[in-house]
Formats: C-alpha cells, sequence, structure tokens
C-alpha cells in the first residue's frame, strides 16, 4: 500500500507555502521514523491507544513496523498499476494518470535537504 500527499493544481499555485511547509513536515517525519523505528513505533501506538482506547501488542507493532517503507517516494508505478487493477474489477473505467505527478516542489526541498530527489 502507498499513501500519496495530494494536493490540486489551483491550490498549490494559491498556496506554495502551505503546501511547502507540509512537504518539509512530512519530509521530518519521514527522516524521524527512519532514524528512531521504536520510538515512532511507540509514538503511533500511544495516538492508537489515543484514538481506538487500545493500542496494538508489542510484537505485532515491532512486526508491522518492519513490514512498512516509509519514504519520500510516492512509487508513481505503483498508482497505475492500482488503477489497473481497479479497472479490472469494475471499479474505475480508464483513466490517463499522465502527469498527476508534480514532484517539484518536494525534489526542491529534498535536494535543499541533501536527500536523493524522486522520479515520477
Amino acid at each position: 500500500m502507498t499513501t500519496n500527499l495530494v494536493v490540486a493544481q489551483s491550490f498549490l499555485k494559491a498556496n506554495p507555502s502551505v503546501v511547502s511547509d507540509l512537504l518539509k513536515a512530512n519530509i521530518e517525519s519521514i527522516k524521524y521514523i527512519n532514524a528512531n523505528p521504536s520510538s515512532a513505533a511507540a509514538a503511533a501506538n500511544a495516538e492508537l491507544t489515543t484514538l481506538l482506547g487500545k493500542g496494538l501488542k508489542s510484537s505485532a507493532l515491532q512486526a508491522s513496523f518492519k513490514q512498512i517503507t516509509f519514504t519520500n517516494d510516492p512509487i508513481a508505478s505503483s498508482l497505475a498499476t492500482d488503477a489497473k487493477h481497479a479497472e479490472a474489477v469494475g471499479l474505475l473505467t480508464p483513466v490517463n494518470l499522465n502527469g498527476i505527478y508534480d514532484l517539484g516542489p518536494l525534489n526542491a526541498l529534498l535536494k535543499a535537504d541533501g536527500q536523493t530527489q524522486v522520479s515520477p
């Protein structure tokens, strides 16, 4: 499963600083999670406990974090694959996803942070 951070082009043009701040926070969060997986897992579990009244067992939590890759890369190919699967089962009519990613703002921030840029 891949989660994409999405804004409309009109929102990006009207609110570039808001989008930049959101991307910066996401980049910093991912850096923190990857550098501190145990603390990140504990924080996630504390939030689950707050929201649901009960968190995950430590063994399940640690196992789940080992199965997740936290990255700034939206893995564009996964969106195309998901769309094809949705089309195959009748949940989506064929769509053209060309140009759906504008990675310019993200890549500018990654470059400024000394991180590898991503591609669509």
